[in-house]
């Protein structure tokens, strides 16, 4: 991309060293251009984004265009962050330039409300929501609290960084060898039976349980600390 960008820069500067100021095309008409493509990709992915152009360098000398530039990109329609927009003309003279842009597209996000510490169980106080650029987080984000209060922290966070899926594990709400209640739908009827846990497990897990009464092994759903949903 940078030699293809070079060759045209140098095809454009010293094949028309003759271009009078009146014949030659103004620089904030293209910077325009790459600015308009830009926000029109990046409004079909996301909401409010911001698109900020790259000034072009003002020794550069370019045919005026008798029609229409055009605007393209090697990149994703939804890439945030830095892109390079491609402008095109193709008459009287053909020539291409490439234009800098970068595309911010704010978000509320979870971040650390204070340093946390490695495998601390995250509560309210723990958290808060902050807007940021999320072209950023490179590693991801998470757009509400519910999603974290309740997990632990893989690693130490400091103040005002923001949280990952990465960053968080599941804290265990079962313990292999605990009793559970092992709940089960009968029509409209509720069963509650006593069981022991076979594994350890967090919300939403598939785990064995043992019946304590019959001591048959069935699968159910850890649906809270020590209460496992299972079938009839």
């Amino acid at each position: 991309m940078i030699r293809r960008f070079f060759l045209c820069f140098l095809s454009v500067v010293f094949l028309t060293p003759s271009v009078n100021a009146e014949s030659l095309q103004a620089l904030a008409g293209i910077e325009q251009t790459a600015y308009v493509f830009a926000m029109n990709d990046a409004q079909a992915y996301y909401d409010n984004p911001q698109v900020i152009v790259d000034a072009m360098d003002k020794r550069l000398r370019l045919q005026a265009c008798s029609g229409d530039l055009e605007a393209f990109s090697t990149s994703n329609a939804n890439t945030v962050g830095k892109r390079t927009i491609g402008i095109r003309c193709l008459a009287p003279i053909e020539w291409t330039v490439y234009v800098a842009v970068q595309v911010k597209v704010m978000r509320p996000v979870v971040v650390a409300a204070k340093a946390l510490s490695a495998n601390q169980t995250l509560k309210a106080s723990d958290v808060k929501i902050v807007m940021q650029d999320i072209s950023d987080l490179r590693q991801g984000f998470l757009l509400s609290t519910n999603k974290v209060l309740g997990q632990q922290l893989k690693y130490p966070v400091a103040l005002g960084t923001a949280l990952t899926p990465r960053s968080l594990k599941q804290q265990k709400v079962v313990q292999r060898g605990e009793q559970v209640i092992l709940v089960a739908q009968a029509g409209s009827m509720e069963v509650r039976m006593n069981g022991m846990a076979m594994e350890d497990a967090v919300l939403g897990d598939k785990i064995k349980v043992k019946n304590n009464s019959s001591n048959r092994v069935v699968e159910g759903v850890v649906q809270a600390p020590g209460i496992v949903q299972v079938t009839m």
